[in-house]
């Protein structure tokens, strides 16, 4: 009887998908058009292939992967208020590529990726190990751990950064920004797609952890194993985002629980409707701050600072039916 309903809003969110996915597409300080593109236009199809496809494709891979892995994260911690920005995740990400930069100067965006899911794995593993072995009554307080624990990780960054004068390294990619994702730029995200495969494979298996390691593993699932593999994809996804686009707020903490309180817990059924509603949520973000203050534009992560802030104030006040697991 649900499945109609459901197949609705999947078909809403499908619609807006693809209308954002358009706009995005003509929207920018060179016009181009249909009519343009129809005629085979060199500089329209320029500027569509080298800038705006790749920026719509940077915007739609980011976005899935953070949702996925923010669900994921909750999955973990059992707790619908944590996610790779609010645990030091991306926090660590930023510090290994600074890492990078002092050990091996102007390295490609591949190696510092290799550095960035190296230390954002071992942040997230040193924060689960330490969320086991606390335990609170009140969901809220493990974000705040975290976001303590992160700001932690940001200062000693900071003071490395300023010890060897590289400040600039973390002011190059401190601010989430879509606007140099260009052709032969954006093309490492799609290492993106290979984590999130082995997440729609053990979707299920994931849902389950939710339920604890006592029960999960009475059904018969290898508990830190899959714990493992869930913070290795959470890795994966934290750094090939942060290290090619940077920070963007409150994706994985907002989108996940949004789509729990419509969709429910079942991950396998919902990662579609995920991947949908966080690209829709950035790309409407994207297009908000191309047209602010057009032809300039403002830092996408900036208006999702304000428009997730929103949306968390509103989840917090939800709490009380959806916040614990």
């Amino acid at each position: 009887m649900h499945k109609k309903p459901l197949y609705s809003k999947r078909l809403i969110l499908i619609f807006l998908f693809l209308s954002l996915f358009l706009l995005s597409l003509f929207i920018g300080v060179s016009n181009i058009s249909f009519t343009d593109l129809i005629t085979r236009d060199e500089r329209a199809w320029h500027i569509l292939l080298t800038s705006r496809l790749p920026r719509t494709m940077a915007i739609i891979l980011s976005a899935s992967g953070l949702s996925i892995a923010g669900l994921i994260m909750q999955s973990i911690g059992q707790n619908r208020f944590i996610a790779p920005s609010t645990i030091g995740t991306t926090d660590a990400a930023l510090f290994g590529v600074l890492i990078t930069f002092l050990l091996l100067g102007s390295a490609s965006l591949l190696i510092k990726l290799s550095f960035a899911f190296v230390f954002a794995l071992l942040s997230s593993l040193m924060f689960m190990t330490l969320l086991s072995k606390l335990h609170f009554k009140e969901p809220i307080y493990v974000p705040l751990i975290g976001m303590m624990y992160g700001s932690i990780i940001g200062a000693f960054t900071t003071f490395v950064a300023h010890r060897y004068d590289a400040l600039q390294v973390l002011s190059s990619i401190g601010l989430g920004s879509f606007t140099n994702i260009t052709s032969g730029r954006y093309e490492l995200l799609w290492i993106i797609l290979v984590p999130l495969l082995f997440a729609y494979v053990f979707s299920s298996t994931f849902s389950l952890l939710r339920l604890g390691e006592d029960f999960a593993t009475n059904l018969g699932v290898a508990y830190k194993k899959v714990v493992f593999l869930g913070l290795v994809i959470v890795a994966i996804v934290s750094a090939a985002s942060y290290v090619v686009v940077g920070p963007l707020p409150f994706v994985g903490l907002v989108i996940p629980n949004l789509i729990s309180i419509y969709y429910g817990d079942n991950m396998q059924k919902s990662m579609i409707d995920l991947a949908l509603f966080g690209s829709i949520y950035i790309l409407a973000n994207d297009i908000l701050s191309r047209l602010l203050i057009f032809p300039y534009e403002i830092s996408v992560s900036f208006m999702m600072g304000i428009t997730g802030s929103i949306l968390f104030i509103y989840l917090i006040f939800r709490r009380g039916k959806y916040a614990t697991s």
